[in-house]
């Protein structure tokens, strides 16, 4: 995989799915960060998708943790589905747990779920503009 694929849904949450990408690299993180930056400017919610990921690289953690990346990220639920998925993301957790809400999600169903509180509701939105 080149590069994550990035789509922003009608709720308003943008899901990365990293498809079977074993390892998340620093040049994949900074390709998703581009996608995102020409869906939506500011903040946003994320849904990351990590089905086939069993490890993040020590300099992709840190720069999902750097004040670039927070700052353009509003919350994270990381969906994994495999126990090697899963204790990647509790190292990454563990070691480079960003500022902003973050949580280890076993689907997308239960992502969505718990990501719904940090999406602005339309009518903010409309008296934000």
């Amino acid at each position: 995989m080149t590069t994550p694929e990035v789509v922003i849904g009608d709720d308003g949450i943008v899901r990365v799915d990293y498809g079977s990408t074993g390892v998340v690299t620093l040049d994949l993180v900074k390709a998703e960060l581009v996608a995102r930056q020409r869906l939506a400017p500011g903040a946003q919610v994320l849904m990351v998708i990590l089905r086939g990921v069993w490890r993040v690289d020590v300099d992709a953690a840190a720069f999902i943790s750097s004040a670039e990346w927070c700052a353009a990220t509003g919350a994270s639920g990381m969906v994994v589905e495999s126990s090697l998925g899963n204790m990647a993301m509790r190292v990454f957790e563990l070691y480079h747990r960003p500022s902003y809400p973050f949580r280890i999600c076993g689907t997308e169903d239960d992502a969505l779920e718990w990501l719904a509180q940090y999406v602005p509701s339309r009518q903010q939105v409309r008296r934000q503009r």
